[in-house]
Order: structure tokens, then C-alpha cells, then sequence
């Protein structure tokens, strides 16, 4: 219900309980006063028609108070009635005489506290015909001859207060719905049309106060000026809008600048230590090439597995390097089918050392299963995840434990590294692909994750993190070698 039908329906119910209010207070007022009116006018006509009946029957004789009241009650007596009563010499009253209208007489109490009294007594009498009852000693001081009992009628003005209460009532209600009427109307009109006005303008302010509808001013002067205190406001926070954007945009093109440069720096280091690193990775190459033979050569064959491990690594690298001075950038991917479970150990006996310096065990989950094939480079695989495995070791406190574990869905191979460490918080995991984002502080580069999802992307698949219950979680996902043939 809007506020000019809560107003109206308030003003009719104000104005009805007003108007019946004031017309009752009225009436009540005006009959206290008429039944007052009425009981001095039943003692004026007691006290004259005991005068006259004192007159004309002196000793009290019953025949002449009859003839008495029957000429007086033919002259004067107009909705009142009485009764005349005589006393015998016992003091005994006795009905004497009587009007027609007065039924069967009876002797009130206040009647013989009138005789005993020898003065006027006065009443109200209720019921169904209420009336004024005056009880008057007829008589002198010396002697009391009679009583008259008269009884002036009250119904009619009961009857006359009831009709201009239902009368008062009916018109209090018509008025009370004019008002009713006329305030909805001018409340709608001076401010059910302003609020609604103010009300649109302020929901279109949800987009922005740049594009919010100025607020009409319309109404009364109040709502004017509250109209155009909001369309000054709106002015202003347009305007900061305005500047915060500008601000936002120069800060995001600082942002981006900040970032070419250190992506250009990083570029040109990048070149010069491919350059000074690929000669001395040659040469270890070929020095390692002649350990492992002197190795094998002496029976030494789990010191020549461990040079077989560190000289794929250092011709992983030499290919990397090889790659970044002749394209700059990464070696293309030569797809073929890779063994994910074996890549993951042959990785855990390259970090063997990493691992045991930090107190920290590795397993390959699943290990004598069937072999998970991907069709991708194994020496980018290997390469995302050294970075992996690398990070978890960092993580992980001594006594910790990294697991590794393949397997295939459909058409993708996946391998999951998890660990038990401390997981990561919401605000690190939002940035965790951004370019040197790092929480190792100067340790770290911020590189890591954002290149391995790169070569993950680069070989058709994607490395993503997974919620988990405890520790860190990541799922490297590949194509199958049966979906690529």
C-alpha cells in the first residue's frame, strides 16, 4: 500500500473519530442540559399545580382534588402526568385522583420521604419510559392534606438524541471519505508523483552515475530541492568516476609497462646466458659421455645410470639453449608417445639428491600397472614437472611426502603431483599463473608455473590446480597417444 493510501485512510480515520468525537461530546452536552431543563420545569409545575390544588381543596377532600386536577389537566399538562393523593385522619395516603396518562399509580419511596420530609423531592426514573419524578407535599407546616406525585416524560428527547447521533455518524462518514478523497489526491500530487520520480532516477543509478537519469524536480519545495541535491551529487560522482577510470587506465598502462620491460630485460638475459651457457654445456656434455664410459667400463653400473640421468638433463638443456639462440624461444614440440609414469620416475632419481636434503620421500602411485601413454615432447613434459616437483620440495617441510600418479580418461593421459604441505591461500592461488608472482621472495623468479602451463598448452593439454583437503594439488593433463593417432 503507497503512502497517499496510508495517508488517506489515517486522515479519514482522524477526521471520523474528530467529527463523532466533537458530535457525541455536542449531544451529550446538549441533553445534560435539556434533562436539566426538563427537571426545573417538572419542580416549576409541581409547585404550581400544589398551589392551585392547595386552593381548591384546602382541607384535602378527595371529590374536590379530583375536580382540581381534571380542570388543570385539561389546561396545562402536556406529556407529564400525575397523581394526587389524600390523607385520612390516620395519616394513611389514598389515591384521589389521577391523569389518564398516567397508568396505575404506585408510591415511590421518595414519596413518603417527601411526606415525612414535608418538602419537594425530585427524581429520575429509568426503565423503558424514562422521566423527572417530583414528589410534592400538598398542605401547610401545621398539617399535610396529601401528596401530589407528578411525572414529566423524558423518552422523546432520548429518542431525539439517538436521531441526530445516527444523523451526526452519517454525515461524519461522508466527510471523513471526502477528506479521505481530497487527501489521497493531493498527497499522490505532491508526493506519491515526487517519490515515484526520485524513486526511478535513483534505480537507474545501479549502472553508474554516469549513465543514472537525472531526478525531475517536481512537488512541493522540499522535494524540489531534495531533487536537486541528488542531481548535483550525481553530477560529482560522475565526475569522480570519470577520474577513477583515467586513473585506472594510466595505472594499468604503467602496469603493462613495468612488465614489457622486465619481459624485455628478461628476454635480453636470457639471450646472453644461452649464449655463455651453451659452450660449457657442450663441453660437460662430452666429458660426461667419456665418465660414463670409464664408469661401465670398471663395472661402476649404478655410477653410469646416474650420469645417464644428469646427461639427458644437460642435453635437455643444451636443446632448450640451442633452441632460444636460433628462434628465441622454446624448442618446437616433437610429439611421439611418452611413458607418463616413467617420465614421473625417471624425474623422482634426477631430484633424488633434492629430495634426501630436505628430508622429504617421493612414490610413483600405480607403479606395475599398465603404462599411461601421451602423445606429447618428453623433454617438455620433463620439464614441467622438474618445476613441479621442484616447488613441492620447497614447500613441503622435513618429513614431508610427494606423490606422483598417471592415469587416462577418455581421450586425455594425466599425471597428478600432490603433496601434504600447507596449501596455499586464496589470495596466492588467484595470482598463481602470473608472470613473476612469487611467494618465495627473493628466491624465486615467478616464472615457474607461468612457463609450465605454457609448454602444457604447447603440447595440447593444461596444467591447472585442484581444490584439495589438505596440501597442494596439480593435474597435468595431455593428449592420449591412441586420440593423436
Amino acid at each position: 500500500m503507497g503512502l497517499p493510501r496510508r495517508l488517506a485512510i489515517f486522515a479519514a480515520l482522524v477526521s471520523a473519530a474528530l467529527v463523532l468525537g466533537v458530535t457525541e461530546l455536542s449531544l451529550a452536552l446538549s441533553e445534560r442540559s435539556r434533562l436539566d431543563d426538563i427537571r426545573l420545569e417538572a419542580m416549576a409545575i409541581a409547585s404550581t399545580l400544589a398551589d392551585y390544588l392547595n386552593g381548591a381543596a384546602p382541607t384535602g377532600d378527595p371529590d374536590a382534588l379530583d375536580d382540581a386536577l381534571g380542570t388543570w389537566a385539561g389546561l396545562h399538562l402536556r406529556q407529564t402526568s400525575a397523581a394526587v393523593f389524600a390523607t385520612d385522619r390516620a395519616g394513611h395516603l389514598a389515591l384521589a385522583a389521577r391523569t389518564d396518562s398516567l397508568g396505575e399509580p404506585r408510591l415511590a419511596p421518595e414519596d413518603r420521604q417527601a411526606i415525612v420530609r414535608r418538602e419537594q423531592v425530585v427524581w429520575q426514573e429509568s426503565g423503558k419510559r424514562p422521566a423527572w419524578r417530583v414528589a410534592q407535599p400538598l398542605g401547610d407546616r401545621r398539617r399535610v392534606t396529601g401528596l401530589l406525585s407528578l411525572r414529566m416524560d423524558t423518552a422523546r428527547l432520548y429518542e431525539w438524541a439517538r436521531s441526530e447521533r445516527k444523523r451526526s455518524f452519517e454525515l461524519a462518514t461522508i466527510a471523513a471519505i471526502l477528506l479521505a478523497a481530497v487527501i489521497a489526491g493531493l498527497t499522490a500530487r505532491w508526493v506519491g508523483t515526487p517519490l515515484e520520480a526520485m524513486g526511478t532516477a535513483m534505480a537507474g543509478a545501479y549502472a553508474g552515475a554516469r549513465h543514472a537519469p537525472a531526478a525531475p524536480e517536481l512537488g512541493p519545495k522540499e522535494f524540489r530541492a531534495l531533487a536537486r541535491r541528488y542531481n548535483e551529487m550525481r553530477s560529482a560522482l560522475a565526475e569522480r568516476e570519470r577520474e577513477s577510470e583515467a586513473r585506472a587506465a594510466l595505472l594499468a598502462l604503467e602496469e603493462r609497462a613495468r612488465g614489457l620491460e622486465r619481459l624485455a630485460l628478461v628476454d635480453e638475459a636470457s639471450a646472453s646466458f644461452a649464449h655463455e651457457i651453451g659452450t660449457p654445456l657442450n663441453t660437460l656434455n662430452g666429458h660426461f659421455q667419456l665418465l660414463r664410459e670409464d664408469l661401465r667400463s670398471h663395472g661402476s653400473e649404478d655410477a653410469a645410470r646416474r650420469i645417464d640421468l644428469v646427461l639427458g638433463q644437460v642435453e635437455r638443456v643444451a636443446g632448450i639453449v640451442r633452441a632460444w639462440l636460433t628462434r628465441g624461444a622454446w624448442p618446437h614440440p616433437a610429439s611421439r608417445p611418452v611413458d607418463l609414469g616413467e617420465v614421473a620416475r625417471r624425474m623422482l632419481d634426477f631430484m633424488e639428491p633434492s629430495l634426501t636434503a630436505a628430508g622429504v620421500t617421493a612414490s610413483v602411485d600405480g607403479a606395475g600397472g599398465p603404462a599411461v601413454t601421451a602423445a606429447a615432447d618428453p623433454d617438455l613434459v620433463e620439464q614441467i614437472l622438474l618445476n613441479l616437483i621442484k616447488n613441492a620440495i620447497e614447500a613441503v617441510s622435513r618429513g614431508g611426502h610427494v606423490s606422483l600418479a598417471a592415469g587416462r580418461d577418455g581421450r586425455t593421459s594425466w599425471i597428478i603431483l600432490s603433496d601434504n604441505g600447507p596449501g596455499m591461500s586464496a589470495e596466492i592461488r588467484e595470482q598463481l599463473f602470473n608472470p613473476f608472482a612469487t611467494t618465495k621472495g627473493s628466491l624465486g623468479t615467478g616464472l615457474g608455473l607461468t612457463v609450465s602451463r605454457r609448454l602444457a598448452r604447447a603440447l595440447g593439454g593444461d596444467l591447472a590446480h585442484e581444490p584439495s583437503p589438505s596440501g597442494t594439488r596439480w593435474r597435468l593433463t595431455l593428449p592420449s597417444a591412441d586420440a593423436r593417432g
